[in-house]
């Protein structure tokens, strides 16, 4: 009995090491490939009970809708809870992708690697808060302020943190591929596939930009018809980040010499 236990608590000790390890992106290869395959399941499940339980007489819509309406416990008073949970999800199983990422792009530039990195944190807490606050604007918040702004605000920040983060991981990759940036020291990814995967949130985020100017110049009521739909950019700029993300993790080697120096 005593020696059963024993087994048994070490066992599990040597499960939660592996998972603690896991967490903290230290991942094999096929570890990596089943923890992508896994949450990302997950995550997109989740988001589907949401829609499908979203009322039908409301006529949700990608092309007038936003992604957050799902999480609107108003407009959707059973499937909301299962938008708050994708997103809490994602943004939690996104830590361990970011910390092995960081191990390995920091070997082209310690600063500007944890620049990147950080904005990518900001980008991840906007995401874990925008599951918190829905969006909802008929509740008050504090007295005059709604959860609906709150949501919005959480939502940008968001946004911007996961642009400019992987904006800035881009820049490094660009810096490392050519030799002029590093005359001393060869490239540590010199490669140009890498900057294929940059490209579909590249082309997204560029091209939402460029819709939504247009929109606001040709004076077109919210959201937009047509290519000129936010809620239509604002999936595609969110299925980008995950393809670009998962992507990286899946294209960088697994091991590097000298990589647990950073």
């Amino acid at each position: 009995m005593q020696k059963n236990l024993l087994n048994f608590l070490l066992i599990y000790s040597m499960v939660d090491r592996r998972n603690f390890s896991t967490f903290l992106g230290n991942f094999q290869t096929m570890q990596l490939r089943k923890y992508i395959l896994i949450t990302f399941m997950i995550t997109v499940s989740l988001l589907g009970v949401s829609w499908i339980l979203f009322p039908k007489e409301l006529n949700y819509s990608i092309m007038t809708d936003t992604i957050s309406y799902l999480g609107d416990y108003e407009r959707n008073p059973v499937g909301w809870i299962f938008f708050s949970i994708s997103f809490i999800f994602a943004s939690i199983s996104l830590i361990p992708l970011i910390i092995y990422l960081h191990k390995r792009i920091i070997m082209i530039s310690h600063m500007g690697t944890w620049i990147g990195t950080v904005f990518l944190y900001i980008g991840i807490l906007g995401i874990f808060l925008t599951a918190l606050l829905p969006d909802v604007y008929g509740t008050d918040f504090f007295k005059d302020v709604s959860l609906g702004k709150i949501h919005n605000i959480a939502a940008l920040i968001g946004m911007f943190g996961l642009i400019l983060g992987l904006f800035d991981y881009g820049m490094l990759f660009f810096i490392d591929y050519w030799p002029i940036f590093h005359k001393n020291h060869e490239g540590v990814y010199a490669y140009l596939s890498v900057f294929l995967i940059f490209l579909p949130f590249t082309l997204i985020g560029i091209g939402t930009l460029i819709t939504q100017i247009i929109r606001n110049k040709l004076g077109g009521e919210w959201p937009g018809a047509g290519i000129l739909s936010f809620p239509l950019w604002e999936w595609m700029l969110v299925i980008s980040f995950f393809i670009t993300i998962y992507g990286l993790a899946l294209r960088l080697p697994q091991k590097f010499p000298n990589i647990d120096k950073n």
